[in-house]
């Protein structure tokens, strides 16, 4: 379905990601969508990341409720409240933010959004203290109050003429530095994501996968020379250093992204935001990478592992 409706619509006027086993991004999701956020409360720093592909220009909304009363009928003449409502308005090319507690509409909110039938679309809702940040193609383009406390929200509901990709919840506060065990080791077949913000002035980061006193991969973006370097460190020596080649330089400062690497028996593959970025033969056996290290200037909004 998809495919056909990327062909309609000439999806020339916008690179599309392929659909990949690897990146998770092989299924689809029922539209309406409604999901309880099962087992701890929604914590600061949490994200929920929507990804999906816009059918049609007329809208689709995203609503973060207190319970399952999500739309009218014959036996709901009451909603939930709707602690944060996003609106996406593709024919007024606007979305709309703003908040319903107990029936009555909070001061909404603005921000011109472009829209294109046929086009993929990253929307994120960070959850902080006293607010939400929406970023929408990776971008912060809102900050929005919350009315009610975070603890509160019980539900994600997402409507409207969209294919749904992904929806998932994932991230903490994280400091950087950062450093962590990787229990098991990264044995081929595994696989790491990180999800962090490019600072204002950023100039470079580093991630580190180790293996024992060795580095067995480095992954190391430089802003300023638009390159991706990827090197190991055996006994205290660099090896001769390897540039990614790609179209162009995926990081933007004051913009997030999706990292993805992916352990195969001979190589690391690399993906960024999804997209397929290139390779890196092993030198050092992966299967004694017990620790990864991040740092650099960046905000980690998400570090897993599977």
């Amino acid at each position: 379905m998809a495919a056909i409706i990327r062909k309609i619509f000439g999806l020339h006027r916008k690179k599309v990601t392929k659909k990949d086993s690897i990146t998770g991004r092989n299924n689809s999701f029922p539209v309406p969508y409604l999901s309880k956020l099962e087992g701890n409360q929604l914590q600061p720093g949490q994200s929920v990341i929507i990804r999906g592909l816009i059918i049609t220009r007329n809208e689709f909304v995203i609503n973060l409720t207190n319970g399952p009363r999500v739309e009218l009928d014959e036996e709901t003449t009451t909603l939930d409240d709707r602690l944060l409502c996003f609106r996406a308005d593709l024919k007024g090319k606007k979305i709309h933010l703003n908040a319903c507690i107990e029936g009555e509409w909070g001061k909404e909110g603005k921000v011109k959004q472009k829209w294109l039938a046929g086009e993929e679309f990253d929307i994120r809702i960070r959850c902080h203290e006293e607010e939400f940040e929406v970023f929408v193609e990776h971008k912060l383009v809102a900050k929005f109050s919350y009315y009610l406390p975070l603890h509160k929200i019980t539900h994600i509901y997402i409507n409207g003429s969209i294919e749904l990709y992904s929806v998932s919840w994932e991230g903490k506060y994280y400091t950087v530095p950062y450093a962590a065990d990787i229990p098991g080791n990264f044995y081929p077949g595994r696989k790491l994501y990180v999800s962090a913000f490019a600072k204002k002035k950023a100039k470079q980061f580093f991630v580190d996968f180790h293996n024992g006193p060795d580095i067995a991969f480095r992954i190391h973006a430089r802003f300023p020379d638009k390159k991706i370097i990827c090197n190991t460190r055996a006994e205290q020596n660099w090896g001769t250093e390897e540039k990614l080649e790609v179209e162009a330089f995926p990081f933007k400062r004051k913009k997030n992204f999706d990292l993805l690497v992916y352990g195969e028996e001979n190589k690391f593959v690399i993906y960024i935001d999804d997209c397929l970025c290139g390779s890196f033969a092993h030198r050092i056996n992966p299967r004694g990478i017990d620790k990864l290290t991040i740092e650099g200037d960046l905000v980690l909004q998400g570090v897993h592992l599977k």
